[in-house]
């Protein structure tokens, strides 16, 4: 039996062409993964970068609104100028007042209800209805607001109405001159028990109490 020759040229072609098929298949998936996490790695590394660029901008725009503001006492004339008013008659005197020293702009202005109750102290309540901020008005058995019909009792707490909780106080005192001052403003419960400050519609006591930040209201 006469048996052909081998040729070792096209045993070598094909099993380096075999070789180079399977080489080149390799290098396409190796190639593949590495871009992958290339660009795994390129957009983790935006996402980290726009972190670090946007969190201080926001930090900056949003911290004011988490600061509480700084409170100056407010001198607001002699106290004989708020006489003790006869019962059955309104006991509350109106004064306007800037909350921030040499404010031009207004912004500052602020009213409150001032009343002498007979002992040498007084009571100054605000006048910002505690469901979404309107002005409330005195009236000769509490407080009114005009804007969604809350309603309080003389001592400022809720009757009536969508407002959360009493109107907010300040702080009072009688200086050496006999002037009344105004101090910081002051949250109370239903119970007239003092809270931290609080923006109208935001509760004092309760599980959602804690929910809302401190705000710059004064």
């Amino acid at each position: 039996m006469t048996r052909e020759p081998i040729d070792d040229h096209d045993c070598r072609s094909a099993y380096g062409e075999a070789a180079a098929s399977g080489g080149s298949t390799l290098s396409r998936s190796a190639a593949m993964t590495r871009q992958k996490m290339m660009t795994r790695a390129t957009i983790g590394l935006g996402g980290a970068l726009g972190a670090i660029i946007a969190v201080p901008a926001a930090v900056a725009v949003l911290a004011p609104g988490f600061k509480r503001a700084t409170s100056y006492p407010v001198d607001i004339g002699p106290a004989t100028l708020y006489p003790e008013v006869p019962k059955g008659e309104v006991p509350w005197h109106t004064v306007t007042f800037s909350r921030a020293p040499n404010d031009a702009s207004g912004l500052a202005r602020r009213l409150a209800y001032v009343r002498n109750d007979g002992d040498g102290t007084f009571t100054a309540i605000s006048n910002t209805c505690m469901h979404v901020g309107c002005p409330v008005q005195s009236n000769a058995t509490g407080f009114a607001c005009p804007c969604h019909g809350g309603q309080y009792d003389s001592e400022g707490r809720r009757t009536a109405g969508p407002p959360v909780r009493p109107l907010n106080r300040y702080e009072t005192s009688v200086d050496e001159n006999g002037h009344l001052i105004l101090g910081q403003l002051y949250a109370l419960d239903n119970d007239l028990n003092r809270h931290p400050i609080k923006a109208p519609g935001e509760p004092v006591t309760g599980v959602l109490s804690d929910a809302y930040p401190e705000v710059p209201l004064d």
